[in-house]
């Protein structure tokens, strides 16, 4: 049986990009900066306090004088960094006791994930490319002719992955304060890798992860010898 081709890289398909910490960089130069944001949980605010939340958010997206856009996407649940914590405390068990359970929690946890593995979960991701906002046409055309604000681009002097950088972090900053769960960083270059691979083919994407999804190594507990205290 011939075997399949093994697919290329992300730039291989996309042409021309240059994927680095926090960052892309288009074919036409333009860097564009992306924040991995938690939206948050509905589940854990009453009305009010969600009320309250996402009226902040979106009074941050409002008044933000850089040029962004949201992306949302239905992602499969991540458990990779609650096993990695649990692993890590693991290790750290004081005791004998303390080691089994954070391994029964380990294999709970593996077990419910492979019951759940259809559910989804969002993610926004925030992308400020390194392109000025918009200028509305000079007289009425701004608000009689919206379409004359599309394709205008005016690329922001100095480096492009500075400019979008440091634009993507006061804007990170700005939803910090809010106190999303986790909190809102510059996503990995793997990170982006695997969202750029997940959108060009979802299919193989959700299956690559679900092959990768395996339980972490299980640590085992030395206990130093017991010292006899018998006398010849």
């Amino acid at each position: 049986m011939a075997r399949s081709r093994p697919p290329g890289s992300v730039q291989e398909a996309l042409g021309a990009l240059t994927i680095g910490e926090g960052y892309l960089v288009r074919g036409d130069g333009v860097a564009v900066a992306l924040i991995d944001l938690t939206p948050p949980d509905l589940r854990l605010h009453d009305a009010t306090s969600l009320a309250r939340l996402l009226e902040a958010a979106t009074h941050v997206f409002s008044t933000c004088p850089d040029r962004c856009s949201l992306l949302t996407m239905a992602v499969p649940l991540d458990y990779a960094p609650l096993i990695q914590t649990l692993t890590a405390a693991q290790q750290r068990a004081p005791d004998f006791r303390s080691y089994a359970i954070l391994g029964a929690l380990t294999d709970a946890l593996q077990h419910a994930w492979a019951a759940l593995g259809q559910l989804r979960t969002v993610r926004w991701v925030i992308a400020v490319p390194s392109v000025a906002p918009e200028t509305p046409p000079s007289g009425m055309w701004g608000e009689l002719r919206p379409a004359a604000l599309v394709g205008q681009v005016t690329r922001l002097p100095g480096d492009p992955v500075t400019e979008a950088l440091t634009r993507a972090r006061r804007l990170a900053g700005q939803f910090a304060t809010l106190g999303l769960e986790p909190a809102p960083t510059l996503m990995s270059a793997p990170a982006i890798r695997r969202m750029l691979r997940a959108a060009l083919d979802p299919v193989a994407a959700e299956s690559q992860q679900a092959l990768t999804a395996v339980a972490a190594p299980r640590p085992l507990q030395v206990v130093a010898p017991e010292v006899s205290h018998a006398t010849r």
